[in-house]
């Protein structure tokens, strides 16, 4: 019994520590109507590099500024003069991390956040990571919580 027990605490350790390496967006918690530094958050287990990460912007997540990567570039996309996905062209090397930040104003209501990321890779290869169907890896999610005063 003790085995299994000590068994299943590795993998449940080694599990945390493979989903806790990809790419996220943080942070997992901000307040309605907050304005909001977010972080993309790229972290490379790849054999190979990674070459741009696409990010749709939820509904109702002003954006306001994005950072320039220290190497790299970015373009944005629009509907209207509202900014709907971001796309950055980086070099991220294997087992190499980097931050692409931005900062938006969050939605009024308290509500979640839900981030779709496309990370594409040298091999001509892309992850998803989102809620979508068909998607292989979870998507973040940043809980909203009451506004602020």
């Amino acid at each position: 019994m003790r085995n299994k027990l000590v068994i299943g605490v590795l993998l449940a350790i080694s599990t945390l520590t493979t989903v806790s390496a990809h790419v996220m967006v943080s942070p997992p918690q901000s307040k309605a109507g907050a304005a909001q530094k977010y972080e993309v958050r790229v972290h490379n287990e790849s054999k190979v590099a990674a070459t741009s990460i696409d990010l749709d912007i939820p509904d109702g997540v002003i954006v306001t500024d994005v950072a320039k990567p220290a190497s790299g570039k970015y373009s944005t996309k629009t509907t209207g003069n509202r900014i709907t996905a971001i796309t950055w062209e980086i070099d991220v090397q294997p087992s190499k991390y980097v931050a692409l930040a931005f900062t938006a104003t969050n939605p009024d209501a308290a509500a979640e956040l839900h981030w779709n990321v496309r990370e594409h890779l040298a091999d001509g290869s892309a992850v998803d990571w989102s809620d979508k169907p068909g998607s292989k890896e979870k998507g973040s999610v940043t809980k909203l919580t009451g506004a602020e005063n």
